[in-house]
């Protein structure tokens, strides 16, 4: 399993309803902003937190190098209650460096929005576990736009957000490739998903085909892979037995209260026996078979430890 969210900002207007579930009024510049850890954002979790990357990509000549200025016009020029643009977070595999991180970063931007010539902004954040404060989490933001510069059209700020005209397309905005445009209507998000997990795989074969993982006390390598389905939907398909990890709520990880951190310390000590009970439910094969070795090599020694000692007493 790993990490993918998906949401969409809107330009708001509280009388009227969202788009749909994933939708939520929010500003496409302060998206970029937060993502690329500019202006206000500047030292927002830096003491935790590098952006090891980030860049745009298929942006309009009007920008002028500075790509922020599409995601302001984005959310001027944009009609109430339409999509500014959408955001994607997606956890990276921490087994792969940074190069490789990079370079799986800008092929899932392309698989989404660049073969489309959509414009987008990537950022890799990476900061250490809330939890132990060790292992690295590092995590891919894509924010891109469904308007579309494939017909190389150049359009004035105000034009390009109009709407789309296709028997005059120089006269109106770009053309918004959305979901029920490529196909996939409701499904987009179960495309979304089956993608990454099929291109996250297709790196991790290629440079990180094992990890090691420690299940209770024991280290072994296992093959290395993800997927994209949940844990009920796993638990289905293979008959495992994962838990949902439950989440710290924020008023109470971050409060200095004695009682707060009491319950802190229980939420860990939890969330690290689902863990490791997880592990086992997906690895218990390779968790078996390693007891087993470990097994046969200590009774071997135990077998040459008794023989060296009648040896002895033969002596």
């Amino acid at each position: 399993m790993y990490y993918f969210h998906l949401c969409h900002n809107v330009k708001g207007d509280s009388q009227k309803k969202l788009i749909d579930d994933h939708s939520k009024y929010r500003l496409s510049k302060s998206a970029y902003h937060y993502i690329t850890r500019t202006l206000y954002f500047s030292k927002h979790k830096s003491k935790v937190e590098e952006l090891e990357y980030c860049a745009s990509y298929h942006m309009p000549e009007w920008i002028d190098n500075h790509p922020d200025q599409f995601w302001y016009a984005a959310d001027k020029y944009t009609s109430v209650t339409r999509r500014t643009s959408s955001h994607i977070t997606i956890a990276l595999p921490k087994e792969l460096d940074k190069n490789r991180r990079i370079e799986l970063s800008e092929r899932l931007m392309q698989e989404f929005c660049g073969q489309y010539e959509m414009p987008s902004t990537i950022a890799i954040h990476n900061h250490v576990a809330a939890l132990d404060g060790s292992s690295a989490q590092p995590h891919l933001h894509l924010l891109f736009s469904e308007k579309s510069m494939m017909d190389n059209i150049q359009r004035s700020p105000e034009n390009f957000f109009k709407q789309y005209r296709q028997k005059n397309p120089d006269k109106g905005g770009a053309l918004k490739i959305t979901a029920d445009v490529l196909g996939f209507g409701r499904n987009i998000l179960f495309h979304y998903r089956t993608k990454t997990e099929e291109i996250i795989n297709e790196f991790l074969e290629k440079y990180a085909p094992i990890k090691m993982v420690e299940i209770y006390g024991v280290k072994l390598e296992v093959s290395n892979t993800v997927s994209c389905l949940s844990n009920e939907d796993y638990n289905k398909k293979y008959g495992t037995k994962l838990k949902d990890v439950p989440k710290i709520p924020r008023e109470i990880f971050y409060s200095a209260n004695p009682e707060d951190q009491e319950k802190v310390a229980e939420y860990r000590k939890l969330i690290k026996e689902i863990r490791q009970n997880n592990l086992y439910e997906i690895y218990k094969k390779e968790y078996e078979l390693e007891l087993s070795k470990k097994h046969e090599q200590q009774h071997e020694s135990n077998h040459i430890l008794e023989k060296s000692d009648k040896d002895d007493f033969d002596l």
